[in-house]
């Protein structure tokens, strides 16, 4: 059986991948490497359900430290202006995926894994293209494969919603950080 290491944002958005993936060969772990959230609490209150829908679902969960300070700190070494001078799906948001993929993908090599993918890439808010291209470069050359997931971001959101109903999840109105929560 294969090992794919599924970096998880929140519930909300792995809920329809699990759902997608149930009968496949792999046995999955979700990557809980959220330090772009913008509390602590925030942070405690995604790994909670992401630990919820893992047991439905038979999955394992590896969480990293919250690290919001190092997260910021990455983020303003990249980039020029005030963090709150990008906009949503710019070039913070590029880096913050890049910073969590990468640590994603450098999670599944010290483990193990065989491939990596990513609940980003089902999300009707993210640029599925560049979390590809980020994964794909990042795995490169190495003995970890990214797993593409297919289909239609608006029907994996129809059934996000559905899920989170049914097993009284946490949904969320912004991916995290302080800089989305107002938009």
């Amino acid at each position: 059986m294969n090992k794919l290491l599924l970096f998880t944002c929140c519930a909300s958005c792995v809920l329809p991948i699990l759902e997608y993936l149930k009968d496949s060969d792999f046995d999955i772990t979700l990557f809980f490497d959220n330090s772009n959230m913008d509390t602590y609490i925030e942070f405690v209150k995604r790994l909670n359900d992401v630990e919820k829908v893992a047991k439905i679902y038979g999955c394992k969960v590896v969480k990293t430290e919250y690290e919001h300070e190092k997260w910021l700190g990455f983020l303003k070494s990249k980039l020029d202006k005030s963090l709150d001078e990008y906009v949503e799906n710019g070039e913070r948001c590029n880096y913050c995926l890049f910073f969590r993929s990468k640590n994603t993908v450098d999670y599944a090599v010290k483990n193990g894994y065989d491939f990596v993918s990513s609940t980003f890439i089902t999300s009707r808010y993210k640029n599925a293209e560049l979390v590809k291209k980020t994964f794909i470069d990042l795995t490169q050359n190495i003995n970890v494969k990214f797993f593409d997931i297919l289909g239609d971001k608006n029907a994996f959101y129809s059934l996000g919603v559905k899920l989170c109903k049914k097993y009284n999840v946490y949904r969320q109105k912004y991916c995290g950080c302080e800089f989305s929560k107002n938009i």
